[in-house]
């Protein structure tokens, strides 16, 4: 661990701080202006009042609770007191909870209310876990790549039109944070700090179990025809075995406090609509679903365009995962594909716009290999990502 902190170079951090606060500045400038754009508010999402307009913070601010926001900010205060909370992995909202020293309303009504402190906590875990997951992100690139393809990667994951959900109060930044790191240590060949960070990371979303099998895969390369019971081997085993258990644990606290282990798959349905709790529904069913809903929804309405941009950045990334296929490790390409997957299988592909985040390392190798195209659709990306965002603050479903 002291090798990596000593690797930090001033001038690299600097370089991805600038453009965080960049990103950071615009992002809000935006939210602000989303108000005047959009004045009339969506209510897509439940608990509105008792949740974000309680903060007393304009609503261009407190916008960046919406949706999935609310739920971890009832969870970061009560705990999982509501079904079907259960849905929502646990690390992120008990990071808030213990994160937050700010001073409490005492007079308010928790079992109806959530005290403003949590909301304003839980901005500012975001944010930071964004800025060291940027820079988290901008080493593992760099280390495989170059320092250029690293910047380029960075700006389009932060250009990607869901890119500001990093900011957002959502578990993307934190996942990005652990995940990368995890990469990046299973890389170095380190898989004891990479095992750490996976399992963290499956207690923030469930694809983060996916890393237990980019860490097995690289180290059974790093160890094939070559293994011997020495301490460190022992101990890079151990890596591996610890990789899964944040899910592991989760699933644990379930069965023991509602009796079903897998709780946060039998949630499903009840946060989305046409999500199913179903084992499996494979990807061309959902897609023929998709096609149905084309044919039935009025065309150039707000749902008909949420459909076809989860339909196309869904078909998008298994199309440039594929065509990475060679030039990926075998490890990063099962990471990715099972990142991508599992969020199907649930019958829709309702967040998969902002699930694509977790498959960050298609970005690389999209930089790295097809830089001037890049370049020139970084533009038109910060503009969908500011209309998203737009729509996002203002309480209209986007991802």
């Amino acid at each position: 661990m002291k090798k990596f902190f000593s690797k930090l170079s001033r001038n690299d951090f600097l370089l991805v701080f600038f453009v965080f606060l960049l990103w950071r500045i615009l992002l809000f400038v935006v939210s602000y202006l989303s108000v005047f754009l959009v004045p009339n508010y969506g209510h897509w999402f439940p608990y509105v009042e008792r949740v974000l307009e309680i903060t007393k913070l304009p609503p261009w601010l407190w916008g960046w609770g919406g949706f999935d926001g609310v739920h971890y900010l009832r969870i970061a205060q009560n705990g999982y007191d509501f079904i079907p909370s259960q849905a929502f992995f646990p690390l992120y909202p008990f990071l808030v909870r213990i994160l937050n020293f700010l001073p409490k309303d005492m007079a308010l009504d928790t079992s109806v209310y959530v005290d403003p402190s949590f909301f304003i906590v839980a901005l500012l875990v975001s944010n930071v876990f964004a800025l060291l997951a940027f820079y988290a992100f901008y080493l593992l690139v760099k280390n495989i790549f170059n320092s250029k393809t690293a910047l380029l990667s960075l700006i389009l994951l932060l250009s990607w039109p869901t890119g500001f959900y990093f900011g957002a109060i959502y578990t993307e930044s934190l996942f990005l944070f652990l995940a990368s790191l995890s990469v990046y240590f299973s890389f170095k060949k380190k898989f004891l700090f990479a095992g750490i960070f996976a399992a963290f990371a499956s207690l923030t979303k469930v694809v983060g179990v996916c890393l237990f099998l980019l860490i097995l895969i690289e180290f059974y390369l790093n160890y094939k025809g070559k293994i011997k019971l020495s301490k460190q081997f022992l101990k890079d085993f151990l890596g591996v075995l610890i990789s899964p258990l944040g899910l592991v644990f989760y699933m644990f606290y379930l069965w023991k406090f509602f009796g079903k282990p897998f709780y946060f798959v039998e949630a499903q349905p009840l946060f989305a609509a046409e999500r199913s709790d179903k084992p499996i529904i494979l990807l061309p069913q959902v897609v023929y679903r998709y096609f149905k809903i084309f044919i039935h929804t009025p065309i150039f309405s707000y749902q008909f365009n949420i459909a076809l941009f989860e339909l196309s950045l869904t078909l998008l990334f298994f199309s440039l995962l594929f065509l990475f296929i060679r030039k990926m490790r075998f490890s990063y390409f099962i990471f990715t594909f099972l990142v991508l997957i599992i969020p199907t299988l649930t019958g829709t592909l309702t967040s998969m716009p902002r699930y694509t985040l977790t498959a960050f390392l298609i970005f690389p190798f999209l930089s790295e290999k097809y830089p001037r195209l890049v370049k020139l659709i970084i533009p038109f990306l910060i503009i969908l990502q500011f209309i998203l965002l737009t729509y996002f603050i203002r309480g209209y479903w986007v991802a």
